[in-house]
């Protein structure tokens, strides 16, 4: 006897039955008939398919054995599966066959460019390098492969000999996806810390590892990101440690040949210990807006008196962040403001203000009870009127004849900083742009900048053999990982979901696929996925990741 599926019509739909049935011998020949019909297919549950089986069994004597689970491992899926999928969509691995056509490469330099992106993107917290790391993700492009260092530090410097190439290739199958202006650019400017890949313990013996010098613990670069109008990064340029004016000269260069930009604003802060770059492009009149840190007498007059005289002229970008266009000295600024920064900030200044009052309290009765066994001179090691809360808002005095310690509030210090609270100040020469669309771009690539506050190194060689150029490399890779993650921002906008990327992916995070060996099958599952998880993977275009895993 055996099990067999009937499907018939009826109506117009189709109807798929299970029948048991037998084999019997009429003369000569074998038939087959129906023993039992189990039944609609739809109607079979898998607890009614699982009572059946015990019920056979219980009848007929036999003791079902217990399958033999084991546990294998549990891998990362989710976000490694959206990731993937917007690689797919700006067909990165199609533009890096683009700019090795004709030429001989290795054939895996795509994949190895994903997984650098994809640890990039993740920032995973261990110092594991990218050779042990790959293996905890689910991803099946990699499988039956066995990279290790020396194949991505080989990527990398395939990489950077075609790197201005693979921009532009990957620039124009962005364009064709996505909208991206090309009339105005902006130039971050910035600066990183790259981190030396982690060394295999595995790749030296336990002398060669002390004979060969590792990298460097850390390198602080200086980085120009190129970015388009509409917040997308695409390129990027590395400055001289000692600003140089032909640096800026090539960055503008290069926009208005290859991409045809009109104009190139540069961005950053004004500070000219760390940012030198920025003294230099606005010495010899190039485009900026660069943000100045309110501390000057007639930088604080002017915000004051922007925000408390005219704060009816100010003109709202969003709920949380408004400006105001002002003209002084024939320079253009936007004194920006945002209410919940400013709330913030009042709150937490009143609470260090009475933490500090609460310790000199505290030594105030140190102090006389020392004052009362001899001593003249305040406790040492008052860290509290080291404190620079303490410095900036309280005048205090200490008598040495009476052993009493005094002090009073700065309260005209302190209700100007309360005034100008959730104030910054943004000076620019742009032309092109109303004071709107600057302050977003502003806040936008403030916001692009933290990823490039540490970059991750995939040179895991010893500093002797380093190429210089794989450190450019390595910055490419970031500012892709940065572009992926934009337009997934993208796409979820257009989907109405108002995440972040960097929040779609902590959600997806929570998908993983677990590997588990039943007898001698090995078998791969999907864990739950949950609404908002599935309404991000539909944005991107995976309506069942489940089919995916195979």
């Amino acid at each position: 006897m055996f099990f067999r599926k009937v499907t018939s019509r009826s109506g117009g739909k189709e109807y798929t039955y299970l029948k048991l049935i037998e084999n019997y011998r009429e003369g000569n020949k074998v038939k087959q008939r129906v023993i039992a019909n189990l039944g609609n297919l739809e109607n079979l549950t898998p607890e009614k398919v699982e009572g059946l089986i015990d019920g056979l069994a219980r009848i007929c004597g036999v003791s079902r054995r217990p399958a033999n689970i084991e546990a294998r491992k549990v891998l990362r899926y989710g976000e490694v599966l959206a990731i993937h999928r917007i690689w797919e969509m700006l067909d990165v691995g199609g533009a890096v066959e683009a700019v090795f056509s004709g030429e001989r490469y290795d054939p895996d330099t795509a994949l190895l460019l994903e997984l650098m992106a994809i640890n990039q993107i993740i920032k995973p917290p261990n110092k594991q390098a990218i050779s042990d790391w790959y293996r905890c993700l689910y991803f099946p492009e990699a499988q039956g492969k066995e990279f290790l260092d020396h194949h991505f530090y080989r990527a990398l410097d395939s990489v950077a000999s075609v790197k201005e190439r693979l921009e532009e290739e990957i620039f124009q199958r962005l364009c064709a996806f996505t909208r991206v202006s090309r009339e105005v650019a902006f130039c971050l400017l910035t600066t990183a810390t790259v981190e030396p890949a982690p060394r295999s313990e595995l790749d030296h013996s336990p002398y060669g590892r002390y004979i060969l010098e590792a990298p460097l613990e850390e390198q602080l670069v200086y980085l120009g990101i190129l970015v388009s109008r509409e917040g997308m990064p695409f390129g990027h340029r590395i400055l001289h440690e000692v600003p140089d004016e032909g640096d800026f000269r090539e960055i503008v260069h290069h926009l208005q040949a290859g991409h045809g930009t009109r104009q190139c604003i540069f961005v950053g802060d004004r500070r000219l210990v760390s940012g030198p770059h920025l003294e230099v492009l606005v010495s010899h009149s190039y485009h900026y807006l660069v943000r100045r840190k309110i501390q000057s007498e007639w930088e604080l007059r002017l915000c004051e008196r922007e925000l408390v005289e005219n704060r009816a002229e100010f003109k709202e970008v969003d709920r949380d962040l408004w400006y105001k266009e002002v003209m002084e000295g024939g320079v253009r600024y936007l004194v920006c403001y945002s209410p919940a920064a400013a709330k913030e900030k009042v709150i937490a200044l009143a609470e260090r203000l009475d933490e500090v009052e609460e310790e000199l309290r505290e030594l105030q009765k140190t102090a006389a009870s020392e004052h009362r066994s001899g001593k003249r001179t305040l406790p040492r090691g008052a860290a509290v009127l080291k404190d620079k809360y303490c410095r900036r808002y309280f005048d205090w005095h200490y008598n040495e004849a009476t052993g009493e310690l005094t002090w009073r509030r700065k309260e005209d210090v302190i209700t100007r900083e309360e005034k100008t609270a959730g104030a910054f100040l943004l000076e620019t020469n742009a032309t092109l742009l109303d004071g709107r669309e600057l302050l977003l771009a502003y806040t936008r690539l403030g916001q692009l900048g933290e990823s490039f506050k540490e970059i991750r190194s995939f040179e895991a060689r010893p500093k002797e053999f380093y190429r210089e150029r794989n450190l450019s490399a390595s910055i490419f890779v970031c500012v892709l990982a940065a572009m992926l993650e934009k337009t997934l921002e993208g796409l979820l906008k257009r989907a109405g979901i108002p995440l972040t990327s960097r929040q779609a992916l902590e959600l997806l995070e929570e998908v993983k696929v677990a590997i588990n060996r039943v007898d001698d099958v090995e078998l791969k599952s999907v864990t739950s996925i949950e609404k908002t998880q599935e309404e991000i993977l539909q944005a991107i275009g995976v309506p069942d990741p489940r089919a995916v895993v195979v």
